[in-house]
């Protein structure tokens, strides 16, 4: 059994569901052989000891069937779950390759030049642009009382 199954709470359920109803069965079954047998020994059995137990013993042979199928179910999920790989280990590889491959150093940035401008891309703008917003900022309002 593997820690997963074995932390499965519906899993412990069939186990203990399986288990009650093998031992209900059983209960049933031979409760009623033995009171039927005691009083047809007798010779003082009656009427529903005689018509009716049997129909208890099918009911309690249900029971115990249907407790031999859980534990048969359980077995089998046993088994399946022991031969599939773990998908905690395989998603934590994956995560890993991902978080290597999305995680590039800063300190090795690679430059690209552009064939026109002499800049890398990693500068603000390039010397032309500079050059635009500087002469924009710089140039005179015609308005100002200096130039009246």
């Amino acid at each position: 059994m593997t820690n997963r199954l074995a932390r499965s709470l519906p899993f412990w359920v069939l186990v203990l569901a399986s288990l009650a109803s093998i031992g209900l069965g059983l209960w049933i079954v031979l409760s009623k052989i033995a009171e039927m047998s005691a009083t047809l020994s007798d010779e003082t059995a009656t009427y529903e000891q005689v018509y009716v137990n049997p129909a208890w013993i099918g009911f309690g042979g249900v029971f115990v069937g249907a407790g031999i199928v859980g534990l048969l179910l359980v077995l089998t999920l046993a088994a399946l779950r022991s031969a599939l790989p773990d998908p905690v280990a395989a998603a934590t590889v994956v995560d890993e390759a991902v978080v290597v491959e999305a995680a590039p150093s800063t300190h090795d940035a690679p430059v690209f030049e552009d064939a026109d401008v002499e800049t890398s891309t990693t500068d603000a703008a390039p010397p032309a642009a500079a050059a635009e917003a500087a002469s924009a900022t710089d140039a005179p309002a015609s308005d100002t009382p200096e130039q009246r």
